[in-house]
């Protein structure tokens, strides 16, 4: 296995090691309440989005030994990583963030998570990828069902968000089941 970021190019989406231009891409991006909802926060509580924010975002993600810029045009979009990989049991947690609204719904996520599934299987030779997702984010668990993984739990009212609880779903797939994503 290694730890170095490729260039991992599809269709569409492309996921690229960081940079430090990435930090007015970003910026530019802002925090969206619809964006920040899915994730679990709580969009009213949030405040406006820095530079600071934007440089601390891209300064984490260049020091992740496994975390790729995704792009759509030439244009910065979000992140995708692979968190705590285990090397032992061949594991790791899939994070991916897609900042900007207007491209919801285009199934750039699912490209996105088809190249870095696609990576972690054949190249990183991981057994399994792991996930969690807050319930009410409907639009991610479709795109993660659509790759390929399955519910294998729930959390129940593990997410306090905007004074209300939400359970988070644990969701998983194996390398022998990896077909790419449905479109």
């Amino acid at each position: 296995m290694t730890d170095d970021v490729p260039l991992l190019c599809g269709a569409r989406v492309r996921l690229r090691p960081f940079r430090c231009s990435d930090i007015a891409a970003r910026l530019a991006l802002g925090r969206s309440p619809e964006i920040v909802l899915a994730f679990g926060g709580d969009p009213d509580a949030m405040p406006p989005y820095r530079e600071d924010d934007a440089r601390q975002w891209v300064e984490h993600n260049m020091a992740h030994p496994l975390a790729w810029a995704i792009e759509v045009e030439d244009r910065l979009l979000g992140e995708a990583r692979l968190d705590h990989l285990n090397r032992r049991d061949r594991r790791a947690l899939l994070a991916i963030g897609l900042y900007d609204v207007g491209q919801l719904g285009r199934r750039l996520g699912r490209e996105a998570i088809s190249l870095l599934a696609s990576h972690a299987f054949d190249v990183l030779k991981l057994h399994r990828l792991g996930l969690r997702v807050i319930a009410t984010n409907e639009r991610a668990i479709r795109c993660y069902r659509a790759c390929g993984f399955v519910e294998e739990g729930r959390e129940r009212e593990s997410a306090f968000v905007a004074g209300r609880w939400h359970d988070d779903i644990i969701m998983g797939l194996l390398a022998r089941d990896h077909q790419g994503c449905k479109r």
